[in-house]
């Protein structure tokens, strides 16, 4: 479930670097956009219940206030210009507050990763890992079969399959995975 939460918030700061272009070419839909981008990221997070949802949405709402002429500093008119340069500031903020959720992820994922390789590389060492032209889930899950039914692998197995989730161990085995492949033999 992590890898899916992990994989949206990735999918969705893909976008900020057009919509910063968008603010460097001072196109007019600019805001707009931002608000709209913010709006879908809510969405595509909402279904994982985290309070990051929140954050994006009371974000959302300054810009609103924003756009309707609102700011902190009490100035009698803001200006178009000063409303885009607090937009950016409000995109800055999500950006930072999607990192930091994918940064929360990779961390979590960090002990794990590293009990998977202990795992892979006690079964590997009785048999070859099963070679392959494709990383799929059928795959994984073969290399995951093998790997656990390696006698000195069934405590590690339990803990992994008690504290992981299918997806998340298939996401994390997949990288494992691709990395050993990726290396010179």
């Amino acid at each position: 479930m992590q890898s899916i939460i992990r994989e949206r918030v990735v999918e969705q700061l893909l976008s900020v670097p057009k919509l910063v272009d968008q603010y460097a070419m001072q196109e007019a839909q600019f805001m707009s956009n931002v608000a709209v981008w913010l709006r879908t990221t809510e969405q595509a997070l909402e279904p994982f219940r985290l309070p990051l949802v929140s954050r994006l949405a009371t974000l959302r709402g300054q810009l609103i206030a924003i756009s309707e002429g609102h700011t902190e500093v009490s100035v009698a008119k803001i200006s178009r210009k000063q409303k885009r340069g607090e937009a950016i500031k409000l995109l800055q903020a999500s950006e930072e507050a999607l990192r930091d959720q994918v940064t929360k992820v990779d961390s979590q994922f960090e002990e794990f990763r590293e009990k998977l390789s202990q795992l892979l590389a006690v079964a590997s060492s009785r048999e070859p890992l099963p070679s392959t032209q494709h990383i799929t889930t059928g795959y994984l899950d073969k290399v995951w079969q093998q790997a656990k039914g390696v006698p000195e692998n069934a405590t590690l197995a339990l803990y992994l399959q008690g504290r992981l989730t299918e997806t998340d161990r298939r996401y994390l085995l997949a990288d494992i995975i691709e990395k050993l492949l990726a290396q010179p033999a």
